[in-house]
């Protein structure tokens, strides 16, 4: 059994989505990393993009994640915790960090207008640049990468809850 996960990924690839619906399957807690950081910032991520900038709202983001504990939580990271080293060095530590990826012209169907979504990255950055630079630093730091097109939630969240386990135990068979 699976006793923490953490997703990662681009914006609207189904982070918050499908940790919902493995939280469910599991019992475990679920937590939405953005919301997390709206609740601590008392602002939502927009505001806080547009007070701060990209990089603030990327320390924010730390903040949050560093401060809370995610011992049996489902946690939907925001799309920039990726660029946190301690943030991920702590998501590892409690279980399997799962990269939920979806090709960019997927995302720019989910997006919509790009700029509204309080996205942390540098102004005049387009979706393309954004996945450019942000895919290799997903694909780093996944224990599990999972593609997330041509399938309903129902199943993408059994094949995530699948290979997290698969992941553990093989962790578990190092260790003997």
């Amino acid at each position: 059994m699976i006793n923490s996960l953490s997703l990662i990924g681009m914006p609207a690839c189904g982070k918050s989505t499908l940790g919902r619906h493995i939280a469910r399957r599991t019992g475990l807690r679920f937590v939405d990393g953005d919301r997390l950081i709206e609740q601590r910032e008392g602002q939502t991520l927009a505001q806080l993009l547009a007070q701060r900038g990209y990089l603030g709202l990327r320390e924010a983001e730390e903040r949050a994640l560093l401060a809370e504990d995610f011992s049996g939580v489902v946690l939907a990271t925001g799309g920039s915790a990726v660029y946190s080293q301690p943030v991920m060095e702590k998501l590892h530590r409690l279980g399997p960090v799962v990269f939920i990826d979806v090709t960019e012209s997927e995302l720019a169907k989910r997006l919509g207008n790009f700029a509204e979504r309080g996205v942390a990255c540098a102004p005049g950055t387009d979706l393309s640049a954004l996945y450019a630079e942000r895919q290799p630093l997903y694909e780093r730091e996944a224990d599990v990468r999972v593609a997330a097109l041509d399938r309903g939630e129902q199943q993408l969240a059994e094949e995530i809850l699948l290979a997290a386990a698969e992941w553990q135990q093989r962790q578990r068979d190092t260790k003997e």
